[in-house]
């Protein structure tokens, strides 16, 4: 979706779109799109800088960091996002220092905002770094990759890395073994 840029005025416009799982590329493995994202908002314009605020909310499928099984997510996202025209973002020097303000601020082309990159990059940035089905996820055999919290593998768990081993014997004094 495009927000024509000078049909935007300092009043606020609404705007809303709904997204396809398939429209929405997240180029992230473990994470996709399970259900449409709805992107409602206002958009706002002060001379060249355009202003777009509001909330998308959709749902995700992660793979679980430690088991690789598939787990679906809520996910809400608000968004507070100024751009300015590509011009003026290219004219600027180099050695720029930059400013608190300018961390949310984001280059357009031409006469329009792309909506779809924004909503893209804002699911993105709200997927979680780590991802458990639960807390107490066992994970994946090392030898065999069974999932340990389906069934038990019939692989001996016993070994110690040698680097470890002085660690273990620590433990096993600890603990009166």
């Amino acid at each position: 979706m495009r927000i024509e840029v000078e049909n935007l005025t300092a009043a606020a416009t609404p705007f809303a779109h709904t997204y396809r799982p398939e429209e929405v590329e997240l180029e992230e493995e473990g994470a996709r799109l399970v259900a449409d994202a709805a992107v409602d908002g206002v958009a706002t314009r002060k001379g060249e800088r355009v202003r777009l605020r509001g909330t998308i909310k959709t749902e995700v499928e992660l793979l679980c960091d430690r088991c690789l099984g598939p787990e679906r997510a809520p996910l809400a996202v608000e968004f507070d996002t100024s751009f300015i025209p590509q011009e003026v973002e290219a004219g600027k020097e180099e050695s720029v220092e930059l400013l608190a303000e300018d961390l949310g601020l984001a280059a357009y082309e031409g006469d329009a905002v792309d909506l779809d990159e924004l909503v893209r990059e804002q699911i993105l940035l709200a997927l979680p770094s780590r991802h458990l089905c639960r807390e107490d996820c066992k994970g994946l055999c090392q030898k065999c990759g069974a999932n340990l919290n389906e069934n038990q593998c019939s692989c001996e768990q016993g070994e110690t890395d040698p680097r470890w081993a002085a660690l273990a014997d620590l433990k096993k004094e600890v603990n009166g073994e």
